[in-house]
């Protein structure tokens, strides 16, 4: 404020003194208004985007993963697909957007990232922004390892014919399914249990040193670097969707798969898991939660209409996924109508990525070039979000840590790139998968609802809502009625909660992994190394006697099987696995508490005013009227 003040005066006496260098007290105010500017410079050294369609397309690419692509398709197939859809734009409406705008303006008004802003809010609350910390390193590691497979397939695609087109082997296993076994034995070379790491698969260390590689170039010096990607890397995907539109479009069987897309089944609407399907697709489709939103718009010019933001992320995010469940439904039907193969063997995540798809795009003509295409896509898509990943993490630690400020950036990151790559090497073993999913099952999900629920508390409970909401009707000049109000202070937290819940219960009362067994087929008497094998009566088509002899598990009759896969239950060393990776997210949340409480000298008080707030410019831009959204 004093600063401002001087400034004010001396502009004024510089315009109505003589506009020379001679006179003495023109002079003095010069200097005295010149060092202030310096100092001023010097103190705010906080980054912005180089353009507003830096900061847009950098939501964009971040909110439209690869889930968008692989896993919203695989829900609607599970649950009828109108209906899913339908529920799917409730939690939309109650949930995604108010989550959405709530980050969008926290970031915008403290700028600052999640810990930053919880801890101008509350010293208690800093928790909240270590947990984003720990949840986006963890995430990161195991995230950059699925782009490695997809720059294995990405690399083999140029390959006619597609690798997993043909046989090359006269295993049992090749001539039952050629895309399973690629998979499997050929890319993964998955070991039979959890326990079993094995050795590392040379092609895919490779993958993964590019993967990080790139990563590190992408991010080297922060949004500065980032900012200008996007360009490419938000909006190609988009280009490629259309193409494989046109492209599934004009295949026989095609149009059964799109009907069964949008052909709605009602009576889907009474269970519950749809609901919570819906829930927790737009929650992790958005990105809520990881403090890469908060970042983004932390980068942003003070004046920043975030309900006009939220609303456009929101929309291009959903419609990114209805846009990806044509293409997928089309090209699976495609499939259906050459190999006969069900819609509900659709299967979600890699499943479908690099097993029904890639055995639908081996029957195209000229399939090397659609095989590219789509593994590009989901390479930028997926590139795209751990940038947004990177950055949070980055910038949280940045903060927290002031010596990591004397320190260069690309310096910095190439270091924390090189680590998390370390880390992430057991990934490209035989049991690689099987670390994959555990991280993803057991360090994300969770503390990500805990770390969207504490913000809202900290906004509704510490900092208020009527001041909150005045706040951004200040900025925007767009009047927050109930329907914001409501979601904010009833409706999302309830959502959360409930969400946590079907998690907690989902999870512990299964503890299991999906063990690789092997192929359909199997001869007589052919053994299963190292005691893997779990008989279940779900892998058969019809009863079959077997034996255990010592550690080796016989079959005495030849089977069918119909999965490669069997659900069993996680080892000892597994669960603890489990639950160090659900727990460590969550103790930095009373250690941050603590760390507040302790050290009061590092925190702001919670209710003062954030001293980056000036609402009177917002009032006078034009783009940031009401009329503007």
């Amino acid at each position: 404020m004093m600063q401002s003040m001087v400034l004010h005066n001396s502009n004024r006496t510089l315009q109505s003194g003589p506009a020379t260098g001679r006179n003495p007290r023109f002079n003095q105010f010069k200097n005295r208004a010149s060092f202030i500017k310096k100092e001023v410079k010097s103190e705010d050294k906080q980054e912005q985007w180089g353009s507003k369609s830096e900061y847009i397309l950098s939501l964009i690419g971040f909110a439209v993963g690869i889930g968008n692509i692989w896993r919203f398709p695989y829900l609607c197939q599970k649950h009828g697909g109108g209906a899913f859809l339908f529920a799917y734009v409730v939690m939309v409406l109650i949930e995604g957007l108010p989550l959405f705008c709530l980050e969008l303006h926290i970031g915008n008004h403290f700028k600052k990232s999640v810990s930053g802003s919880m801890r101008h809010i509350k010293k208690g609350l800093v928790g909240v922004g270590w947990c984003t910390i720990t949840v986006c390193f963890l995430c990161s590691v195991y995230y950059n390892s699925i782009i490695m497979w997809i720059i294995r397939y990405l690399f083999e695609s140029f390959v006619n014919p597609l690798p997993w087109a043909e046989c090359k082997t006269d295993h049992i296993c090749c001539q039952e399914d050629k895309t399973q076994y690629y998979w499997y034995y050929e890319h993964l070379r998955l070991s039979g249990s959890i326990l079993e790491l094995g050795s590392f698969n040379p092609t895919l260390v490779v993958c993964l040193i590019i993967a990080w590689v790139t990563i590190f170039v992408c991010i080297s010096r922060g949004i500065k670097s980032s900012g200008k990607v996007v360009y490419f890397s938000a909006t190609a995907p988009y280009v490629v969707l259309i193409i494989l539109l046109f492209r599934g479009a004009t295949l026989e069987g095609a149009k059964d798969g799109i009907i069964y897309f949008l052909q709605p089944e009602a009576k889907k609407l009474h269970d519950l898991s749809l609901w919570s399907d819906a829930a927790s697709q737009i929650f992790y489709s958005l990105g809520i939660g990881f403090g890469a939103i908060v970042s983004f718009a932390s980068f942003t010019k003070n004046c920043d209409n975030v309900i006009r933001d939220s609303i456009i992320i929101t929309v291009v995010n959903c419609s990114t996924s209805v846009l990806g469940g044509f293409v997928i439904f089309s090209i699976v039907g495609y499939r259906k109508h050459m190999t006969g193969a069900d819609f509900n063997q659709l299967g979600s995540g890699p499943g479908l990525a690099f097993v029904a798809i890639a055995e639908a795009v081996a029957n195209m003509h000229i399939s090397p070039l659609w095989a590219v295409l789509f593994y590009s896509m989901l390479l930028l898509l997926g590139v795209d979000s751990l940038f947004g990943l990177m950055e949070s993490m980055l910038h949280q630690l940045r903060e927290e840590i002031p010596a990591l400020k004397r320190i260069k950036k690309h310096g910095l990151n190439a270091c924390v790139c090189f680590f998390m790559f370390l880390l992430a090497l057991p990934t490209a073993t035989n049991g690689g998968q099987y670390m994959i999913n555990l991280m993803d099952t057991w360090a994300v999900a969770i503390p990500l609802l805990v770390v969207a629920l504490g913000e809202l508390i900290a906004i509704v409970w510490f900092y208020g809502i009527h001041r909150f909401t005045r706040e951004v009707r200040e900025k925007t000049g767009f009047q927050i009625g109930w329907y914001w109000q409501i979601c904010w202070v009833v409706l999302s937290p309830l959502v959360l909660l409930v969400l946590m819940g079907f998690s907690i219960v989902s999870y512990f009362s299964d503890m299991g992994y999906s063990q690789f067994v092997g192929c359909a087929g199997m001869s007589s008497g052919q053994a299963y190394p190292n005691g893997s094998m779990i008989i279940s009566p779900k892998l058969f088509n019809a009863s079959s006697d077997y034996n255990v002899t010592g550690n080796r598990t016989v079959i005495d009759l030849d089977i069918s099987y119909k999965e490669w896969t069997v659900w069993t239950d996680l080892p000892t060393a597994g669960v603890v696995a489990a639950f160090f990776l659900l727990v460590t997210p969550l103790l930095t949340l009373p250690l941050g508490a603590l760390f507040g409480f302790l050290f009061p000298h590092s925190t702001e008080e919670g209710r003062k005013q954030a001293p980056s707030s000036n609402l009177e410019p917002c009032l006078e831009t034009e783009e940031m009227t009401a009329d503007g959204i």
